[in-house]
Protein backbone atom coordinates (compact mmCIF):
# COMPACT_ATOMS: atom_id res chain seq x y z
CA UNK A 1 0.00 0.00 0.00
CA UNK A 2 2.57 2.71 1.03
CA UNK A 3 4.74 1.65 -2.17
CA UNK A 4 1.39 1.84 -4.53
CA UNK A 5 0.80 5.63 -2.30
CA UNK A 6 4.39 6.93 -2.84
CA UNK A 7 3.60 5.54 -6.84
CA UNK A 8 0.52 8.29 -6.69
CA UNK A 9 2.56 10.57 -5.47
CA UNK A 10 5.55 10.14 -7.68
CA UNK A 11 3.15 10.38 -10.86
CA UNK A 12 1.69 13.58 -9.19
CA UNK A 13 4.77 15.27 -9.04
CA UNK A 14 5.41 14.22 -12.29
CA UNK A 15 2.28 15.44 -14.28
CA UNK A 16 2.52 18.93 -12.41
CA UNK A 17 6.06 18.64 -13.45
CA UNK A 18 5.16 18.07 -17.54
CA UNK A 19 2.16 20.93 -16.40
CA UNK A 20 3.62 23.44 -15.27
CA UNK A 21 7.22 23.15 -14.80
CA UNK A 22 8.79 22.78 -17.63
CA UNK A 23 9.26 26.18 -18.09
CA UNK A 24 12.38 28.15 -17.42
CA UNK A 25 13.41 29.71 -14.63
CA UNK A 26 13.15 32.90 -16.53
CA UNK A 27 9.15 32.88 -17.65
CA UNK A 28 7.85 30.78 -14.85
CA UNK A 29 5.14 32.80 -13.11
CA UNK A 30 5.89 33.83 -9.84
CA UNK A 31 4.09 36.15 -7.33
CA UNK A 32 6.51 37.42 -4.80
CA UNK A 33 10.33 37.26 -6.59
CA UNK A 34 10.81 40.88 -6.54
CA UNK A 35 12.40 40.57 -10.68
CA UNK A 36 13.31 43.01 -12.72
CA UNK A 37 9.43 43.73 -13.91
CA UNK A 38 8.78 44.68 -10.04
CA UNK A 39 11.55 46.39 -9.44
CA UNK A 40 10.66 48.43 -12.72
CA UNK A 41 7.54 48.88 -11.89
CA UNK A 42 8.28 50.23 -8.78
CA UNK A 43 10.63 52.75 -10.18
CA UNK A 44 8.04 53.71 -12.67
CA UNK A 45 5.62 54.75 -10.36
CA UNK A 46 7.23 56.90 -8.18
CA UNK A 47 4.59 59.52 -7.82
CA UNK A 48 5.25 62.87 -5.82
CA UNK A 49 3.37 62.94 -3.31
CA UNK A 50 1.76 66.36 -3.60
CA UNK A 51 -0.10 64.79 -6.22
CA UNK A 52 -2.51 62.11 -4.17
CA UNK A 53 -4.73 63.31 -1.52
CA UNK A 54 -3.53 63.91 2.15
CA UNK A 55 -3.61 61.08 4.42
CA UNK A 56 -6.91 60.45 6.49
CA UNK A 57 -8.66 63.11 4.10
CA UNK A 58 -12.01 62.94 2.80
CA UNK A 59 -10.28 63.21 -0.77
CA UNK A 60 -8.40 60.16 -0.19
CA UNK A 61 -11.66 58.45 1.16
CA UNK A 62 -12.93 58.81 -2.71
CA UNK A 63 -10.39 58.23 -4.53
CA UNK A 64 -9.99 55.03 -2.59
CA UNK A 65 -13.74 54.22 -2.88
CA UNK A 66 -13.99 52.81 -6.56
CA UNK A 67 -11.11 50.39 -6.04
CA UNK A 68 -12.88 48.92 -2.73
CA UNK A 69 -16.23 48.90 -4.35
CA UNK A 70 -15.12 47.17 -6.87
CA UNK A 71 -14.32 44.29 -5.37
CA UNK A 72 -16.59 44.36 -2.61
CA UNK A 73 -19.57 43.92 -5.04
CA UNK A 74 -17.19 41.38 -7.27
CA UNK A 75 -19.78 40.89 -10.15
CA UNK A 76 -19.27 39.91 -13.76
CA UNK A 77 -21.34 43.39 -14.47
CA UNK A 78 -19.73 45.44 -11.84
CA UNK A 79 -15.90 44.20 -13.00
CA UNK A 80 -17.22 45.09 -16.91
CA UNK A 81 -18.39 47.95 -16.19
CA UNK A 82 -15.50 49.65 -13.86
CA UNK A 83 -12.46 47.94 -14.17
CA UNK A 84 -11.30 49.91 -16.76
CA UNK A 85 -12.22 53.12 -14.81
CA UNK A 86 -10.39 51.68 -11.42
CA UNK A 87 -7.35 50.66 -13.16
CA UNK A 88 -5.05 52.64 -15.77
CA UNK A 89 -4.73 51.69 -19.13
CA UNK A 90 -0.93 51.38 -18.50
CA UNK A 91 -0.45 49.20 -15.00
CA UNK A 92 1.57 46.68 -13.41
CA UNK A 93 -0.90 43.99 -12.28
CA UNK A 94 0.88 40.48 -9.99
CA UNK A 95 -1.33 37.91 -8.03
CA UNK A 96 -0.57 34.43 -7.36
CA UNK A 97 -1.47 33.21 -11.02
CA UNK A 98 -0.95 36.02 -13.45
CA UNK A 99 1.34 39.00 -14.43
CA UNK A 100 -0.64 41.57 -16.32
CA UNK A 101 0.16 45.46 -17.88
CA UNK A 102 -3.22 46.61 -19.25
CA UNK A 103 -6.45 47.29 -17.81
CA UNK A 104 -8.46 45.73 -20.56
CA UNK A 105 -6.03 42.75 -19.59
CA UNK A 106 -7.12 42.48 -16.08
CA UNK A 107 -11.01 42.88 -17.21
CA UNK A 108 -10.43 39.54 -19.15
CA UNK A 109 -8.39 37.87 -16.60
CA UNK A 110 -11.05 39.02 -13.78
CA UNK A 111 -14.03 37.95 -15.86
CA UNK A 112 -12.94 34.96 -17.04
CA UNK A 113 -11.89 33.97 -13.19
CA UNK A 114 -15.94 34.30 -12.57
CA UNK A 115 -16.39 31.33 -14.89
CA UNK A 116 -15.98 28.49 -11.67
CA UNK A 117 -17.40 31.02 -9.25
CA UNK A 118 -21.33 31.37 -7.92
CA UNK A 119 -20.62 33.97 -5.90
CA UNK A 120 -17.74 36.32 -4.82
CA UNK A 121 -16.39 39.49 -2.31
CA UNK A 122 -13.88 40.48 -0.65
CA UNK A 123 -13.87 42.63 2.81
CA UNK A 124 -11.54 45.05 3.43
CA UNK A 125 -10.42 44.83 7.13
CA UNK A 126 -7.65 47.13 7.35
CA UNK A 127 -5.86 50.32 4.93
CA UNK A 128 -2.77 51.50 5.99
CA UNK A 129 -0.84 53.89 4.10
CA UNK A 130 2.84 54.98 3.62
CA UNK A 131 3.83 58.21 1.66
CA UNK A 132 2.29 56.64 -1.75
CA UNK A 133 1.79 52.84 -1.39
CA UNK A 134 -1.63 51.97 -0.13
CA UNK A 135 -1.85 48.58 2.26
CA UNK A 136 -5.38 46.37 1.77
CA UNK A 137 -5.66 43.95 4.15
CA UNK A 138 -8.48 41.08 3.03
CA UNK A 139 -10.61 38.23 3.57
CA UNK A 140 -11.60 37.28 -0.04
CA UNK A 141 -15.10 34.80 0.42
CA UNK A 142 -15.84 32.37 -2.71
CA UNK A 143 -19.07 30.46 -3.12
CA UNK A 144 -17.88 27.45 -6.06
CA UNK A 145 -20.45 26.34 -8.30
CA UNK A 146 -19.41 22.45 -7.57
CA UNK A 147 -20.22 23.03 -4.17
CA UNK A 148 -23.77 23.38 -2.18
CA UNK A 149 -25.00 27.36 -2.32
CA UNK A 150 -23.78 29.27 0.10
CA UNK A 151 -21.06 26.76 0.93
CA UNK A 152 -18.93 29.87 1.05
CA UNK A 153 -15.10 29.47 1.40
CA UNK A 154 -12.73 32.32 3.03
CA UNK A 155 -8.80 33.12 2.43
CA UNK A 156 -7.41 35.92 3.60
CA UNK A 157 -5.04 38.44 1.67
CA UNK A 158 -2.91 41.55 1.18
CA UNK A 159 -2.47 43.98 -1.70
CA UNK A 160 -0.18 47.05 -2.06
CA UNK A 161 -1.00 49.41 -4.02
CA UNK A 162 0.04 52.90 -6.04
CA UNK A 163 -2.70 55.58 -7.49
CA UNK A 164 -1.59 58.34 -10.36
CA UNK A 165 -2.93 61.83 -9.88
CA UNK A 166 -6.42 60.50 -11.32
CA UNK A 167 -6.95 58.14 -8.67
CA UNK A 168 -6.95 55.43 -10.40
CA UNK A 169 -4.65 52.33 -9.76
CA UNK A 170 -1.24 51.79 -11.34
CA UNK A 171 0.72 49.18 -9.08
CA UNK A 172 -1.10 45.92 -7.87
CA UNK A 173 0.78 43.71 -5.93
CA UNK A 174 -1.15 40.82 -4.15
CA UNK A 175 0.31 38.71 -1.29
CA UNK A 176 -1.83 35.68 -1.23
CA UNK A 177 -1.53 31.71 -0.91
CA UNK A 178 -3.76 29.87 -3.27
CA UNK A 179 -3.10 26.26 -1.75
CA UNK A 180 -6.07 26.15 0.66
CA UNK A 181 -8.50 27.68 -1.33
CA UNK A 182 -8.09 27.09 -5.14
CA UNK A 183 -5.12 24.31 -5.45
CA UNK A 184 -6.76 22.10 -3.04
CA UNK A 185 -9.70 21.69 -5.82
CA UNK A 186 -7.57 20.06 -8.01
CA UNK A 187 -6.83 16.43 -7.06
CA UNK A 188 -3.37 15.54 -7.59
CA UNK A 189 -2.71 19.19 -6.54
CA UNK A 190 -4.42 18.48 -3.24
CA UNK A 191 -2.22 15.40 -2.87
CA UNK A 192 0.67 16.78 -3.53
CA UNK A 193 0.57 19.32 -0.67
CA UNK A 194 -0.57 17.44 1.36
CA UNK A 195 2.31 14.84 1.40
CA UNK A 196 4.61 18.23 1.40
CA UNK A 197 2.91 19.96 4.53
CA UNK A 198 3.59 16.55 6.08
CA UNK A 199 6.94 16.00 5.25
CA UNK A 200 7.75 20.04 6.68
Amino acid sequence: MKLFRNGVLILSALVLFFSFGCQTASTMHTQTVPDAAYRAALARTETDLTQLPTPGSAEEAAMLQPMMALFEQYTEANLRENIQKVYAESVYFRDAFKQLSTAAEIEEYMVAGMAPIEGAEFVFNNVLRKGIDFYFDWTMRLDFKKTPKGTWEESIGMSRMRFNAEGQVIFHQDYWDPTDIVYKRIPIVRQLIAYVKRKL
